[in-house]
């Protein structure tokens, strides 16, 4: 009969984080939920860049990067492997591109795959790996002006229509919000393909706490949100 294999996997955003990050990583997944009852465990990490490849297994293998030039690091990836028997295993994968970091579990006939990918969850984001919080609701909030960039800038010739009959100032400053939150995302398209943005490395020695916040991003909706408060305060006018 064959083993009955079970995935879980989440993707999220890349986010360059400090060599003591990935050590508190590493050192957290040794003791890893302790209460399972395995009967082995192991962890390694390999490391890529260009022309090279090393792998190191134990306590200390977030050591990998050592002999990597930082700057040219492509993937790293750490490897939890938690077995009750030879045929009942449960193997927890962390990787770092430089397009995303992934978090995947498999579970082989063990049924601890739910519980130890929703605390490998708990335990990034106390890290500071996947950002859930602020950061990723602005970008994921940007990514929505992107996608009606078109309508918002519609939105905005038209209620700029209203205020040149009207002459309300109020439609004025909402066709302004509106048109910078539909604007941006294009000027943000173009800045990149004139001027491309170098590679994000995926480790540093140290990391600023600023560092990672979207500045456009928050520009763009900031500016959404403030046209669509005018355009309510314009709609309430009239009504009352």
């Amino acid at each position: 009969m064959p083993n009955v294999r079970t995935q879980c996997r989440e993707a999220y955003t890349p986010r360059t984080i400090s060599k003591a990050v990935l050590k508190a990583l590493v050192e957290a997944l040794v003791d890893f939920k302790p209460g399972l009852p395995t009967t082995s465990r192991k962890i390694k990490a390999r490391a890529i860049s260009a022309g090279k490849s090393t792998e190191l297994e134990g306590p200390e293998c977030w050591k990998v990067t050592d002999p990597h030039s930082l700057a040219e690091l492509e993937n790293v990836r750490v490897e939890l492997l938690l077995a009750s028997t030879d045929h009942r295993k449960c193997e927890l994968h962390v990787e770092f591109r430089s397009g995303q970091i992934l978090l995947s579990v498999s579970d082989i006939e063990t049924s601890w795959g739910k519980s130890v990918f929703e605390d490998t969850r708990v335990l990034l984001s106390e890290l500071g790996i996947s950002s859930k919080g602020f950061n990723a609701r602005l970008r994921k909030a940007y990514g929505l002006l992107d996608i009606f960039q078109n309508v918002l800038l519609a939105l905005a010739m038209a209620v700029f229509a209203v205020w040149l009959t009207g002459r309300r100032t109020i439609y004025l400053y909402a066709s302004l919000a509106l048109f910078v939150a539909g604007v941006m995302p294009a000027l943000t398209r173009s800045y990149h393909f004139f001027s491309p943005p170098r590679k994000t490395p995926i480790f540093q020695e140290t990391v600023a706490k600023a560092r990672n916040f979207p500045w456009a991003e928050a520009t763009a909706v900031l500016a959404f949100f403030t046209g669509l408060l005018q355009l309510a305060t314009a709609l309430v006018a009239i009504v009352w």
